[in-house]
């Protein structure tokens, strides 16, 4: 994946309270923010646009954040995934790790965490031009 100019981020939950929260984060940022409600509509969507981040929630009806991922990651292999969850799940978080998941954030979620693994995903990708000043 060559350097993006801006970062296209993905946000899969069911739960519309959480999708609200991230837009309301992500809200100029200069971030182009995209939200699902299922990993069925996340998968429709990156059929038609490539993301570099994606925040996928573990536990979803029809299919759940794991088989989402694996489905994103064979669309776009170089997608970066943080999975989220409102319960430790050991095991299903180490399966996603397996899968190809960077990182993993518990519920409730802290706006300082999803600003710092942003923060660090963005220069992961090249994207560093005073990304501090966005999330202050």
């Amino acid at each position: 994946m060559s350097k993006p100019k801006t970062l296209n981020v993905i946000v899969i939950d069911d739960d519309p309270e959480m999708l609200v929260s991230f837009q309301t984060i992500f809200e100029n940022t200069g971030f182009n923010l995209v939200t699902a409600n299922s990993g069925l509509k996340a998968l429709e969507i990156a059929r038609k646009q490539e993301f570099h981040i994606a925040f996928i929630d573990l536990f979803m009806p029809e299919i759940d954040g794991l088989d989402t991922l694996k489905e994103m990651k064979k669309l776009n292999p170089e997608l970066i995934a943080v999975m989220i969850s409102g319960f430790r799940n050991e095991d299903m978080l180490e399966k996603a790790l397996k899968a190809g998941a960077y990182d993993y954030l518990y519920k409730p979620l802290d706006v300082q965490d999803i600003f710092g693994i942003t923060l660090k995903l963005a220069q992961r990708l090249g994207i560093n031009n005073d990304l501090e000043l966005l999330f202050s």
